[in-house]
Protein backbone atom coordinates (compact mmCIF):
# COMPACT_ATOMS: atom_id res chain seq x y z
CA UNK A 1 0.00 0.00 0.00
CA UNK A 2 1.54 3.46 -0.82
CA UNK A 3 0.21 7.04 -1.28
CA UNK A 4 -2.48 7.49 -4.17
CA UNK A 5 -3.68 4.01 -3.97
CA UNK A 6 -7.53 3.80 -3.32
CA UNK A 7 -8.72 1.62 -0.44
CA UNK A 8 -11.94 -0.05 0.52
CA UNK A 9 -11.53 0.29 4.29
CA UNK A 10 -14.03 -1.61 7.59
CA UNK A 11 -15.88 1.72 9.06
CA UNK A 12 -17.03 2.54 12.27
CA UNK A 13 -19.90 4.68 11.68
CA UNK A 14 -21.77 7.22 14.49
CA UNK A 15 -24.51 4.70 15.44
CA UNK A 16 -21.99 2.07 15.98
CA UNK A 17 -22.37 -0.29 13.28
CA UNK A 18 -19.52 -0.71 10.64
CA UNK A 19 -20.15 -0.47 6.69
CA UNK A 20 -17.38 -0.66 3.61
CA UNK A 21 -15.91 3.29 3.39
CA UNK A 22 -14.03 4.06 0.42
CA UNK A 23 -10.46 6.59 0.24
CA UNK A 24 -7.66 7.22 -1.12
CA UNK A 25 -4.28 7.09 1.18
CA UNK A 26 -2.15 10.13 1.36
CA UNK A 27 0.44 9.19 3.46
CA UNK A 28 1.41 7.19 7.21
CA UNK A 29 1.75 8.19 10.54
CA UNK A 30 3.25 6.35 13.60
CA UNK A 31 1.37 3.48 15.18
CA UNK A 32 0.34 1.90 11.82
CA UNK A 33 -1.80 4.52 11.40
CA UNK A 34 -3.02 5.42 7.08
CA UNK A 35 -3.67 9.01 6.53
CA UNK A 36 -6.30 9.10 3.95
CA UNK A 37 -9.10 11.42 2.32
CA UNK A 38 -12.68 9.75 2.55
CA UNK A 39 -14.64 9.44 -0.49
CA UNK A 40 -18.22 10.00 0.89
CA UNK A 41 -22.04 10.76 -0.24
CA UNK A 42 -23.02 14.12 -0.60
CA UNK A 43 -26.42 16.31 -0.38
CA UNK A 44 -25.44 16.98 -4.17
CA UNK A 45 -28.18 15.77 -7.09
CA UNK A 46 -30.07 13.89 -4.37
CA UNK A 47 -27.33 12.26 -3.15
CA UNK A 48 -26.21 10.20 -6.10
CA UNK A 49 -22.63 12.38 -6.03
CA UNK A 50 -19.66 11.51 -3.97
CA UNK A 51 -16.74 13.83 -3.48
CA UNK A 52 -13.69 13.06 -1.63
CA UNK A 53 -13.75 15.10 1.87
CA UNK A 54 -11.56 18.38 2.69
CA UNK A 55 -9.85 17.24 5.57
CA UNK A 56 -7.95 13.62 5.75
CA UNK A 57 -8.21 11.52 8.53
CA UNK A 58 -5.81 8.47 10.11
CA UNK A 59 -7.41 4.73 10.28
CA UNK A 60 -5.33 1.55 11.74
CA UNK A 61 -4.11 0.17 8.78
CA UNK A 62 -5.81 -3.43 9.87
CA UNK A 63 -9.22 -1.39 8.83
CA UNK A 64 -8.20 -1.89 5.40
CA UNK A 65 -9.93 -4.25 3.41
CA UNK A 66 -8.75 -4.35 -0.39
CA UNK A 67 -6.48 -1.74 -2.24
CA UNK A 68 -6.60 -0.67 -5.26
CA UNK A 69 -3.51 1.09 -7.26
CA UNK A 70 -4.42 3.42 -10.72
CA UNK A 71 -1.95 3.42 -13.27
CA UNK A 72 -1.45 5.88 -15.97
CA UNK A 73 -3.72 4.99 -18.74
CA UNK A 74 -6.09 2.96 -16.34
CA UNK A 75 -7.28 5.92 -13.90
CA UNK A 76 -10.87 5.11 -14.90
CA UNK A 77 -10.89 1.24 -15.19
CA UNK A 78 -9.19 1.22 -11.37
CA UNK A 79 -11.72 3.78 -10.24
CA UNK A 80 -14.64 1.46 -11.67
CA UNK A 81 -12.92 -1.73 -9.71
CA UNK A 82 -12.68 0.53 -6.67
CA UNK A 83 -16.83 1.28 -6.86
CA UNK A 84 -16.89 4.60 -8.69
CA UNK A 85 -17.15 6.17 -11.91
CA UNK A 86 -14.88 9.63 -12.22
CA UNK A 87 -17.43 12.36 -14.25
CA UNK A 88 -16.01 15.27 -16.51
CA UNK A 89 -16.66 17.57 -13.14
CA UNK A 90 -13.50 17.60 -10.91
CA UNK A 91 -13.99 15.40 -7.50
CA UNK A 92 -17.51 14.44 -8.35
CA UNK A 93 -18.12 10.52 -8.47
CA UNK A 94 -21.10 7.81 -9.54
CA UNK A 95 -21.24 4.83 -7.26
CA UNK A 96 -21.09 1.80 -9.49
CA UNK A 97 -24.55 -0.26 -10.13
CA UNK A 98 -26.46 2.51 -8.40
CA UNK A 99 -29.43 3.45 -10.73
CA UNK A 100 -30.16 7.04 -11.33
CA UNK A 101 -33.44 8.41 -12.09
CA UNK A 102 -33.83 10.43 -15.53
CA UNK A 103 -35.38 13.38 -14.00
CA UNK A 104 -31.54 13.89 -12.01
CA UNK A 105 -29.10 15.20 -14.79
CA UNK A 106 -25.65 14.39 -13.12
CA UNK A 107 -22.41 15.15 -15.04
CA UNK A 108 -20.98 12.69 -17.53
CA UNK A 109 -19.12 9.81 -16.97
CA UNK A 110 -15.63 9.09 -18.17
CA UNK A 111 -14.71 6.34 -20.24
CA UNK A 112 -11.91 4.77 -20.74
CA UNK A 113 -12.05 6.15 -24.08
CA UNK A 114 -11.59 9.45 -22.92
CA UNK A 115 -8.73 8.56 -21.31
CA UNK A 116 -6.96 6.72 -23.50
CA UNK A 117 -7.33 10.12 -25.77
CA UNK A 118 -6.21 12.19 -23.14
CA UNK A 119 -2.85 10.02 -22.52
CA UNK A 120 -2.37 10.33 -25.90
CA UNK A 121 -2.71 14.21 -26.36
CA UNK A 122 -0.12 13.65 -23.32
CA UNK A 123 2.20 11.90 -25.06
CA UNK A 124 2.42 13.76 -28.43
CA UNK A 125 2.48 16.88 -26.37
CA UNK A 126 5.88 15.75 -24.92
CA UNK A 127 7.17 14.19 -27.74
CA UNK A 128 9.75 17.16 -28.08
CA UNK A 129 10.37 17.93 -24.12
CA UNK A 130 11.11 14.08 -23.09
CA UNK A 131 14.27 12.12 -24.35
CA UNK A 132 13.73 8.52 -24.86
CA UNK A 133 16.25 6.50 -22.04
CA UNK A 134 17.00 4.28 -24.20
CA UNK A 135 18.41 7.18 -26.53
CA UNK A 136 19.96 8.92 -24.20
CA UNK A 137 21.62 7.05 -20.93
CA UNK A 138 23.49 9.89 -19.45
CA UNK A 139 23.26 10.79 -15.67
CA UNK A 140 21.17 14.15 -14.85
CA UNK A 141 23.32 17.08 -14.76
CA UNK A 142 21.60 20.90 -13.23
CA UNK A 143 22.08 23.46 -15.43
CA UNK A 144 24.37 25.96 -15.02
CA UNK A 145 21.96 28.95 -13.34
CA UNK A 146 23.53 31.91 -15.94
CA UNK A 147 20.64 32.85 -17.66
CA UNK A 148 17.28 33.99 -16.26
CA UNK A 149 15.23 31.49 -17.18
CA UNK A 150 17.09 28.67 -15.56
CA UNK A 151 17.28 30.46 -12.58
CA UNK A 152 13.29 31.11 -12.35
CA UNK A 153 13.58 27.15 -13.04
CA UNK A 154 15.53 26.48 -10.50
CA UNK A 155 13.94 28.64 -8.14
CA UNK A 156 10.75 27.33 -8.85
CA UNK A 157 11.86 23.86 -7.93
CA UNK A 158 13.17 25.41 -4.52
CA UNK A 159 9.45 27.39 -4.45
CA UNK A 160 7.33 23.97 -4.80
CA UNK A 161 9.58 22.35 -2.10
CA UNK A 162 8.20 24.68 0.47
CA UNK A 163 3.95 24.14 -0.44
CA UNK A 164 1.92 22.94 1.14
CA UNK A 165 -1.55 22.27 -0.71
CA UNK A 166 -4.41 23.79 0.85
CA UNK A 167 -7.37 21.00 -0.36
CA UNK A 168 -7.51 17.75 -1.52
CA UNK A 169 -7.52 18.74 -5.43
CA UNK A 170 -4.15 20.37 -4.63
CA UNK A 171 -3.05 17.35 -2.47
CA UNK A 172 -3.13 14.84 -5.26
CA UNK A 173 -1.46 16.92 -7.65
CA UNK A 174 1.58 16.80 -5.73
CA UNK A 175 1.77 13.41 -4.55
CA UNK A 176 1.35 12.41 -8.35
CA UNK A 177 4.45 15.28 -9.56
CA UNK A 178 6.83 13.68 -6.26
CA UNK A 179 5.56 9.86 -7.08
CA UNK A 180 6.47 10.77 -10.64
CA UNK A 181 9.87 12.65 -9.58
CA UNK A 182 11.03 9.83 -7.06
CA UNK A 183 10.35 7.17 -10.20
CA UNK A 184 12.91 9.01 -12.35
CA UNK A 185 15.21 10.38 -9.62
CA UNK A 186 15.48 6.51 -8.70
CA UNK A 187 16.81 5.91 -12.61
CA UNK A 188 18.88 8.36 -12.46
CA UNK A 189 20.71 7.53 -8.91
CA UNK A 190 21.92 4.14 -10.47
CA UNK A 191 23.28 6.53 -13.74
CA UNK A 192 25.22 8.68 -11.22
CA UNK A 193 26.24 5.84 -9.10
CA UNK A 194 27.89 3.97 -11.28
CA UNK A 195 29.89 6.83 -12.09
CA UNK A 196 30.43 7.38 -8.66
CA UNK A 197 28.73 10.48 -8.38
CA UNK A 198 25.57 12.26 -6.39
CA UNK A 199 23.01 14.94 -7.43
CA UNK A 200 20.77 17.15 -5.23
CA UNK A 201 17.49 16.78 -7.37
CA UNK A 202 15.53 19.05 -5.42
CA UNK A 203 18.03 22.26 -4.65
CA UNK A 204 19.41 22.73 -8.12
CA UNK A 205 21.84 26.24 -7.79
CA UNK A 206 19.98 29.93 -8.18
CA UNK A 207 22.93 31.55 -8.99
CA UNK A 208 26.26 31.20 -10.53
Amino acid sequence: MKEGDLIHILGQNDDNTVSTWYGEVVGFAENDMVEVFLLEQTKMMEGYIWSYSKDWQAIPKSSVLQTFTPEIGSYIKTYKQFGFIPTNTNDQFLKVGVTIPDHILVPLELDSEDENQLKEDDDSEMDDFIVDDDEADEPFTHAPADTVFVRDVHQAVHQYNSWEPANNSEKKVKNFIDALAHKYQQQDDNRQFARGKVVDYSNPPTSQ
